[in-house]
């Protein structure tokens, strides 16, 4: 086969019957033709597997015994995928017509690592498509800070293409689920790649069809333990140091309102630093694996993030967020806001 222009799309799966119809539908009716389909199934319990063997044989199906999870899953993908580009494509969507056409656009652009689409999740008002949104300081997603639609800091694992690479891991598997796609953008960009949206390149999404079933406490997790993990990976020593108040308010904070408002979540907040302070070697092997393919300064990257700390423009949140801005002068920290 002539791997030239072809595209594998990768799909991680787990017990998603009902979505699965509607996502290869699509795949296969949208306009670029030279693909493959990978689906990656993470021990499902449903008839996933079976439904995909009956109505679909064009796909390849890679079977896992245990749930990999979506970063074990992609990076198991990967080591059976063909095609000059990859594809990762979330099981719960349903693509556009020139989805794949707009996504190889973008990514053939000098110097471009990642492209995502533009990805309309179910329930998510208008007005957060007018701009697009960065990550603040210690990780968090703050909407609506780029008024160019092709500026992301991040490309969304919903829907997101790059080239192909010699190193068959796309993120530690480790990562399980959360933020593996922040980690992929972060790593292209320290070594000086872009990363942009294809506005062009459609998507809707069901938006978190698999993890909504899991446990509060399960999802809170993953989402604090690799919030933390991609700053303790990706940051400058110096950086972290100007970090700190950061890290010890947010910390603070969220076991108090946990605390008071009797969520379930406060188990996963306590699990995740519990890990964070028993698994050293994993962190600084990781971290020197990540600094030592660094090829851009913090201060270039911080300049694409915002010093918001509180996505909302309430008056207590203008507050916060003023106070943030000061500091950051203070010590020096860019920002983008």
């Amino acid at each position: 086969m002539n791997n030239a222009g072809l595209v594998t799309i990768i799909i991680v799966n787990y017990n998603g019957e009902k979505y699965l119809p509607a996502c290869l539908d699509s795949i296969v009716n949208q306009n670029y033709s030279k693909y493959e389909i990978i689906l990656v199934d993470n021990a499902s319990q449903d008839n996933s597997v079976a439904l995909v063997k009956s109505t679909y044989p064009f796909v390849k199906i890679i079977k896992s015994e245990r749930n990999l999870g979506f970063s074990g899953g992609n990076n198991l993908g990967i080591r059976f995928a063909k095609g000059e580009y990859y594809v990762l494509l979330n099981n719960d969507t349903i693509v556009d017509k020139n989805w794949l056409t707009e996504l190889l656009k973008k990514i053939k652009e000098n110097n471009t690592s990642l492209s995502t689409s533009k990805v309309i999740t179910e329930n998510i008002p208008q007005e957060y498509y007018e701009m697009n949104g960065s990550i603040n300081y210690i990780g968090y997603n703050i909407m609506r800070v780029f008024t160019d639609l092709s500026m992301i800091f991040f490309a969304g694992g919903a829907s997101l293409i790059m080239k192909r690479e010699e190193n068959l891991r796309l993120f530690p598997d480790e990562y399980f689920l959360y933020h593996e796609d922040v980690y992929l953008s972060w790593k292209a960009r320290l070594q000086g790649k872009n990363v942009v949206m294809a506005q062009n390149s459609l998507v809707y999404h069901k938006g978190s069809a698999t993890t909504k079933r899991q446990t509060s406490a399960f999802s809170t997790f993953f989402q604090e333990r690799n919030r933390l993990l991609n700053c303790l990976i990706f940051y400058e020593g110096k950086t972290l140091v100007k970090l700190l108040p950061y890290f010890f308010l947010d910390a603070f904070t969220k076991v108090i309102l946990s605390v008071l408002s009797g969520r379930k979540s406060l188990f996963g907040i306590i699990r995740s630093y519990f890990w964070i302070f028993t698994h050293p070697r994993f962190i600084f092997t990781e971290r020197n694996y990540i600094q030592s393919i660094r090829t851009v300064g913090d201060n270039e990257l911080l300049k694409l993030m915002s010093c918001k700390i509180v996505d909302s423009s309430n008056r207590a949140a203008q507050v916060i967020n003023l106070c943030s801005k000061i500091y950051s002068r203070i010590v020096a920290l860019p920002h983008y806001d």
